[in-house]
């Protein structure tokens, strides 16, 4: 929506050399191709006009405008609350400086990772659970899947669960962070679907904390592998049937409960015995070190890190087996 309208123009009311493609338009704007797409169809915020071959082409206007938009997100401002305002109106408010304080006629075009996180917070005090799922979408578009996990997504969870313990978050507050995420990455994964034999993830019996599992499916997804995720609470039975009847390249387990220290390590010990001979136990979450070491002959590897998850995962992908 801009001025009061939508932007309608249409080829030929226009002329195409002074209009610009979509990636010169990212370069101009400093914000992605993905996020300017989204921006228009959740938004309306521009509508491109169509060139000779249907390509994305935007006048200086649309530039204009765009580049308004970013400097208010860039500065604290959501996207659905401005995205309606006109060129004017936002010129006015980039001129102001933002309700924490930053000055949104600075450079800066578009949001840090450390803004999207005190962001997704500040709504979750406030249970405005539509703008939390708007943002972290939007920190998807953005970013793409990969820095969203690594430098959102995973943060987020720690400064919740942080503030949670320090009695500064309420848990209901903590639990629709959690809800959120778990739809927004089980919907990317379902997304997105590869061939081969699988990575399949799973909690065992007793342990219900998902959201580092997903997180592992989604860059497990975005680095070519075929990631399928078994959901939380698992039986070891269900486990190894699931294994033996995909020939699946990993099991990837999460085990993260102290207090279910006890029954996890017994649940690896009746999985580790049935899975095919080449089928690799990965061990991830707050009590994997733990557990692998309870665990009888212990035949899989440990991966805490999102980092060398992302290292063992290049190597599946490649079609590589692990040396022993």
């Amino acid at each position: 929506m801009r001025d009061g309208k939508k932007h309608t123009p249409q080829l030929g009311v226009i002329k195409t050399h002074d209009a610009y493609p979509l990636r010169t338009v990212a370069t101009m704007t400093g914000l992605t191709p993905d996020l300017i797409r989204v921006w228009e169809k959740r938004y309306q915020v521009v509508a491109p006009i169509r060139g000779a071959r249907g390509a994305r082409l935007y006048t200086a206007g649309d530039v204009a405008h765009l580049r308004l938009l970013a400097r208010a997100v860039g500065g604290g401002r959501a996207i659905g609350d401005v995205a309606a305002l006109r060129s004017a109106e936002l010129a006015k408010l980039v001129a102001q400086r933002s309700p924490d304080g930053q000055d949104l006629s600075s450079p800066q075009t578009i949001p840090s990772r450390e803004h999207f996180v005190q962001q997704i917070l500040e709504r979750l005090e406030r249970f405005d659970d539509a703008a939390v799922a708007r943002l972290l979408g939007d920190a998807v578009v953005g970013l793409g899947a990969r820095t969203f996990a690594l430098e959102v997504a995973v943060p987020l969870v720690h400064r919740a669960g942080a503030l949670w313990a320090d009695g500064e978050l309420s848990m209901a507050a903590e639990h629709m962070l959690t809800a959120t995420l778990r739809n927004l990455l089980g919907g990317l994964m379902q997304r997105r679907v590869h061939a081969g034999r699988p990575m399949l993830l799973a909690t065992p019996a007793g342990e219900r904390h998902e959201i580092g599992l997903l997180l592992v499916g989604l860059l497990a997804l975005d680095a070519g592998v075929n990631a399928v995720y078994l959901g939380v609470d698992l039986p070891a039975g269900e486990i190894a049937v699931a294994a033996q009847r995909t020939q699946a390249r990993v099991v990837g387990l999460s085990v993260v409960a102290g207090e279910n220290h006890a029954q996890a390590v017994q649940q690896i010990d009746t999985i580790q015995p049935t899975l095919p001979a080449d089928t690799e136990l990965w061990l991830g979450g707050a009590d994997a070190g733990r557990a692998a070491a309870d665990v009888k002959a212990f035949r899989g590897r440990v991966i805490d890190d999102l980092n060398a998850t992302e290292t063992e995962l290049r190597r599946i992908a490649a079609g590589a087996t692990r040396r022993a």
